[in-house]
Formats: structure tokens, sequence, C-alpha cells
């Protein structure tokens, strides 16, 4: 018995995915995900109230909140709840 190989899809794969399907590309794979409960909600809330003015009260960069494309590799794209990207590295934005 043979297998049929797994396709792996890339960065351009996730891109032409309709607006509006919350996914992420990881290994190659496009994994949906559900929206965020309310619980999930508060705590990045929080998060961000307590990251946001110590990061710019010391100038040190930004805290970008989802939906936010990080892409990691050409199989790899990752949307985080909270990404701080420091001044240093603002290129990458």
């Amino acid at each position: 018995m043979t297998t049929k190989p797994q396709v792996k899809l890339t960065v351009a794969d996730y891109r032409d995915t309709p607006e509006g399907i919350r996914c992420q590309l990881l290994d190659g794979e496009l994994i949906l995900a559900a929206a965020p409960n309310n619980q999930h909600q508060r705590i990045t809330r929080s998060l961000l109230l307590a990251l946001h003015p110590f990061i710019s009260g010391r100038n040190l960069g930004e805290v970008w909140f989802a939906p936010f494309d990080v892409v990691l590799s050409d199989h790899d794209v990752v949307q985080p709840d909270l990404l701080f990207v420091s001044h240093s590295r603002d290129a990458i934005i």
C-alpha cells in the first residue's frame, strides 16, 4: 500500500485564504482556530494594559495585538495574541 505524499502549503497559499477566516500555517498545514473565549480575552487585555505603558514609557518598541501575521518560514505563519517588536527590529514590520 502506498501513501499519498502530503503537500505542504506555503505563505503564498496562506495569503490566498479568504478574509475573515482565523487560521495559522504550521509546518505547511493550515490550522483553523476558533475565536478566543471571554477569559482568554480578559487575560490578553490585562497583559496588553500592563505591557504597553512599560514598553512605551521606556521607548523600547511597540506592542501589537492579534490579528497580526508573523511569518517564521515559508511554511509557518502564526498570529500571536500579543507581539513585542523592539525599535532595533522595526524593519521586520
